[in-house]
């Protein structure tokens, strides 16, 4: 595993996440995509845009393309949600961190959403406005097959999994860091079978440890493709995880 170190100001905003390090979790630019004004360039390959649900509600989510990408050609696309409180500050901070780098560099767009009014996309109002945002970066970016790849770090693992058991069907393959299900609903999880999921999870992160080992049994139960790294001296924030590791488990696992 690679060795980089995350920025100070992001090990401190994801800080916030909540579970901390002992606790167990609670339940070139790029072509605009969106029905609604994007607002700008966030950074090199990056943009911030809108989209407008069919009843109003609106998303806004980080996107990354890399300059070579054309619109309508079928490709990896990655849907990765933010830890915390999923607010558009904090998911920008870890796209740049630990996604554009690496995605520009192997060709994969992501997308990532930032939590609003509907709550955080672990809970049902929010999670209901992914399939909407999903076809959205369809329309322009593709993805081959017809699925995307899933990830998400704690908040946004837990809304990975909530994501990924309601449309199966949408997806290729799973990475948290940490993640795991929002509930203990064993019938949710029979519904990722032969999805590919990588898990990394501090050692020193007892609740997170111990739903990430429950959920990997589970799913390798299933006959999945699972990968589960416990961090040794790591807590909730895996300090020595970097987008090398996490596009590599992907990589790895994905279907």
């Amino acid at each position: 595993m690679g060795r980089g170190v995350v920025t100070l100001v992001v090990a401190l905003v994801l800080a916030g996440c909540s579970g901390g390090s002992g606790g167990a979790p609670p339940a070139a630019t790029p072509a605009a995509v969106g029905s609604g004004a994007g607002t700008g360039v966030a950074s090199s390959g990056e943009t911030v845009r809108t989209y407008r649900a069919p009843d109003g509600t609106e998303v806004q989510y980080v996107l990354v393309v890399p300059a070579d990408r054309r619109p309508g050609v079928p490709g990896k696309v990655l849907l990765a949600f933010p830890p915390g409180g999923q607010d558009l500050d904090l998911t920008q901070r870890i796209v740049d961190d630990r996604w554009r780098t690496e995605a520009l560099a192997r060709d994969w767009v992501v997308v990532s959403p930032a939590a609003g009014p509907a709550g955080l996309f672990y809970e049902p109002d929010a999670a209901a406005l992914v399939p909407g945002l999903l076809d959205e970066i369809a329309r322009t970016y593709p993805p081959d097959g017809g699925r995307f790849d899933l990830a998400g770090v704690s908040n946004g693992g837990l809304s990975a999994f909530r994501v990924a058991e309601d449309h199966p069907d949408r997806f290729r393959s799973i990475v948290v860091f940490p993640g795991m299900p929002p509930d203990d609903s064993a019938t949710a999880l029979t519904r990722l079978e032969g999805l590919g999921t990588a898990f990394f999870v501090g050692a020193d992160d007892s609740g997170w440890l111990e739903g990430s080992r429950r959920t990997a049994a589970a799913l390798k139960a299933l006959g999945n493709e699972v990968e589960l790294t416990e961090v040794p001296g790591q807590g909730h924030i895996i300090e020595t995880l970097t987008g090398a590791d996490l596009f590599d488990a992907m990589e790895r696992v994905r279907s």
